[in-house]
């Protein structure tokens, strides 16, 4: 009987504990990615990446939380900006690779979303999304073509 409950134990997955929150000031909280959170009578689980805005920015104050309804419907809480919502993006990059006289041509597409504060106008998220490209396409010029090997 204790070799079957053992077996059983080892075949559960899911978090390890539950930390309850209510009643704690947030700026206390010790959320954990491995944990789920008990919070205004819902269990949330900390997303690792979350708000576009506080995703730099370290603290439980920045922190992002997805509640998952019995329906599988994923509400997303940023404790800094409120409700989120999911806006989905795609990025396909197209690429031609030469190996002596053998050429290649393929292509990568990652879909996925971000999420952005729910209060937030549309004007002032493409604004942000417009921002946030020209950022990543002057660090990539910056990092120039991949390195070449140097005899």
């Amino acid at each position: 009987m204790l070799l079957m409950i053992n077996t059983a134990v080892k075949k559960m997955s899911g978090p390890a504990k539950i930390i309850e929150l209510d009643g704690i000031p947030s700026t206390r909280w010790k959320l954990d990615t491995n944990a789920v959170h008990l919070w205004n009578g819902k269990l949330w689980r900390k997303e690792k990446i979350g708000c576009v805005i506080c995703v730099e920015k370290d603290g439980p104050e920045n922190a992002t939380l997805c509640h998952a309804s019995d329906d599988g419907v994923e509400t997303f809480h940023c404790m800094n900006h409120g409700s989120l919502i999911a806006v989905p993006y795609s990025m396909k990059k197209v690429y031609t690779i030469t190996i002596g006289d053998v050429t290649r041509e393929g292509e990568e597409e990652v879909v996925d979303t971000m999420l952005f504060p729910e209060e937030m106008t549309l004007v002032s998220r493409n604004e942000l999304i417009d921002r946030m490209l020209d950022e990543a396409q002057a660090e990539e010029k910056e990092a120039g073509p991949a390195p070449e090997d140097v005899d």
